[in-house]
């Protein structure tokens, strides 16, 4: 009879030896790899938010164009565009074209898409140029430098202000839907889109 009741309490522990391993090796492994999963899930997300965010303060960019031209941009802020590392975002933007021999011109906005490569800017909103006692606004403007290789067709030092344009001078106000400047002959090209409307011209007193 006692030999009986040892077997017995032998085998009870025996099942509980294989129940406690059978426990730790499936149980709480299947619910360490979820956890793991877990953590992994959330690291993915931080890394895409920060990505996302991907904002550099004070930027500055200067180059100098086929002719000896300097032209600086200078930016609060700027948003590097994920599919195009070549472009940013730029706000509160300042931008400065300057000439050996002649007059700067001071380009203002509160935002613009810049070319960090051929420094192509489309300055957005709240457009104001400067250039000797002349003044220009408008809702955007389009400047270029240097011509793309292998684009011959493209302007080159050009600047295009459109939408709502303003063109004061001493002695007198324009109002026009394009203003053309070129950067080398300083020409002035104004005009209209629709053949019916006119250029709005005021003289203004000293």
């Amino acid at each position: 009879m006692q030999r009986k009741t040892l077997i017995q309490i032998f085998l009870f522990l025996i099942l509980i030896v294989i129940t406690y391993l059978t426990f730790n090796f499936y149980y709480i492994k299947k619910v360490s790899t979820d956890l793991e999963e877990v953590d992994n899930s959330k690291s993915n997300i931080s890394k895409s938010t920060l990505v996302g965010k991907d904002v550099i303060q004070d930027i500055k960019y200067s180059s100098n164009n086929n002719k000896g031209d300097i032209y600086e941009i200078l930016a609060d802020f700027g948003e590097s565009d994920i599919e195009n590392g070549e472009l940013m975002f730029l706000t509160n933007v300042t931008g400065k074209v300057i000439f050996q021999n002649r007059s700067s011109i001071i380009l203002t906005s509160n935002f613009a898409n810049f070319n960090t490569k051929t420094f192509e800017t489309t300055f957005i909103n709240d457009v104001v140029v400067v250039r000797d006692e002349e003044t220009i606004t408008g809702d955007e403007l389009y400047l270029v430098l240097d011509k793309e290789e292998g684009n011959k067709e493209k302007e080159e030092n050009f600047i295009k202000i459109s939408r709502n344009v303003i063109y004061k001078k001493p002695g007198y106000n324009l109002k026009a839907d394009i203003l053309e400047v070129d950067l080398i002959t300083k020409n002035i090209k104004i005009y209209m889109l629709g053949k019916n409307k006119k250029i709005l011209a005021k003289t203004v007193l000293k």
